[in-house]
Order: structure tokens, then C-alpha cells, then sequence
């Protein structure tokens, strides 16, 4: 998203309260995201479990980490709602990042948005607090910005000290800018209204990263050529979880 596109969101977003933090708590609804780390099919342990990838290399997972913000959902027809501004680290070490909570206006909805990683507008925008705050660990410097998502791990096969692995994506300047924006459809309509509680449920499949052998390629770590091709990986690896997907939850 660019940087007067986003602005123009905000400026809308201040301009309609009917559509932000105003609405009546009797025309508005809470949607739980709840994020479920995996590698294929199974569900993500770090650093001491072992994966096998694509090409037969066994590998471990030490850290996954990825940015989800500008969150919109889309109604039937042909109205948005906008979260312009939201930002959500998810840590797979940290389970209390691993779902959050947000109230949007009653509607039926369709489909639920967001960007894998940090747009320019939150980039240039100098220092930022909350997910966003450097002390994060996921900030490089003023003219490289956010880094977008972090995976690190270590396997035989790589020939780095200690076998390790990092992939450290990021960079908001295009033709190379890693952020993505990704696109669940929901399983069928999803109403939302003060006597409902509804929850979505989406996996981030870390294997989705892993495209070429860890034996070749085993360190991205600045803005470029290599990060936007694993970033084009990332956007692949999100998916709505339909074998335990919770519709609709009455309070």
C-alpha cells in the first residue's frame, strides 16, 4: 500500500467514525484471528523437533516471526472496512501473540485482508511504538525500515557456524519491496453483530518459505533481489484452517 493510499485510509478512517472506533458497541461485532504456526502439516515446535523439507534435508526451527497489519474486511458487495494503522507482531515463541482481537461494524463479510509485513507509510514514518517499536528486533535503520518476517533455524546441510540458517526479509523501496498483501476467503459469510463472536483461524506454513535447498541458499538478511522472491514465498503460505474453523460463536 502506498504512501497517499494509506493516507488517504487514515483521513477516512477520522472522517467516518460510523466506521471506526465510534461505532455503537449494538452495531458493532469482535472477530478473534487466531494464527497456527506449521511446517506442512504438522504443527510448528521450535528448536527441538525436526522437519524434513522438499528437497529430503532435516532441518529445526529456532525462530518465526512475521508483521500482519493493515487489516480490511470486505462486506458483500462492495464495501471495505478498514483497520488502517493496525499492526500485530505474531512470535511463534510467544503464545499470547498468536491471537488478537478486533471489533469491526456489524455486516456479513466475505473475505478478511491484511499485509504480510510493513507498508512504506509505516516505514518513513520515523519512530513507532507498540509492535512497531525497534526494541522489537524487527527494525534495521531509517533507509532499510521493518524487517517483514524473520525465520532462522539450523540443519547438517547448511556449512555456516553452527549449521545455522537466517532469513531476515524486509525493504520497502520497490522494484524490491517484501511487503505482500494476502487475501483469506472465508469458508462461507460471516456475520458479525453484537450477539456474536466470530473467529478466524489462519495457518503460516513455515515450509512455504523453503523453495530452494538450505545447502545453496541459507542467508537473506538486507532488502533486495533475493528478499522480494522469498517474500513472494511467504505470501503463499497463509491459509484458513476449514477442518476447525469456528463460524460463529454466540457470547
Amino acid at each position: 500500500m502506498n504512501y497517499f493510499v494509506r493516507l488517504s485510509l487514515l483521513l477516512a478512517t477520522l472522517l467516518l467514525p460510523a466506521y471506526g472506533m465510534a461505532t455503537p458497541a449494538s452495531d458493532s461485532g469482535i472477530i478473534t484471528i487466531v494464527i497456527e504456526p506449521m511446517f506442512g502439516d504438522q504443527p510448528l515446535q521450535l528448536s527441538d523437533k525436526s522437519y524434513v523439507d522438499n528437497f529430503g534435508d532435516t532441518l529445526y526451527i529456532d525462530l518465526f516471526r512475521f508483521y500482519m497489519t493493515d487489516l480490511d474486511f470486505d462486506l458483500r458487495g462492495d464495501t471495505t472496512f478498514v483497520l488502517a494503522g493496525y499492526s500485530h507482531l505474531v512470535d511463534a515463541e510467544d503464545k499470547n501473540t498468536l491471537s488478537f482481537s478486533v471489533k469491526i461494524p456489524a455486516g456479513t463479510y466475505s473475505t478478511f485482508n491484511f499485509t504480510a509485513g510493513v507498508d512504506s507509510f509505516e516505514n518513513t514514518s520515523g519512530a513507532n511504538g507498540g509492535d512497531l517499536d525497534p526494541a522489537m528486533g524487527m527494525y534495521w535503520a531509517w533507509n532499510t525500515g521493518y524487517i517483514m518476517a524473520k525465520l532462522e533455524g539450523h540443519s547438517n546441510v547448511c556449512k555456516t557456524l553452527h549449521h545455522a540458517f537466517e532469513f531476515h526479509i524486509g525493504g520497502y523501496m520497490p522494484p524490491y519491496n517484501a511487503a505482500r498483501n494476502i487475501a483469506i476467503a472465508l469458508p462461507r459469510a460471516m456475520i458479525v453483530d453484537h450477539d456474536t463472536r466470530n473467529t478466524v483461524r489462519i495457518k503460516a506454513d513455515v515450509a512455504a518459505w523453503l523453495t530452494t535447498s538450505l545447502a545453496k541458499v541459507n542467508s537473506i538478511v538486507i532488502p533486495g533481489k533475493d528478499a522480494a522472491a522469498m517474500a513472494d514465498n511467504y505470501a503463499k503460505m497463509y491459509s484458513l484452517d476449514k477442518e476447525v474453523q469456528i463460524p460463529l460463536i454466540h457470547k
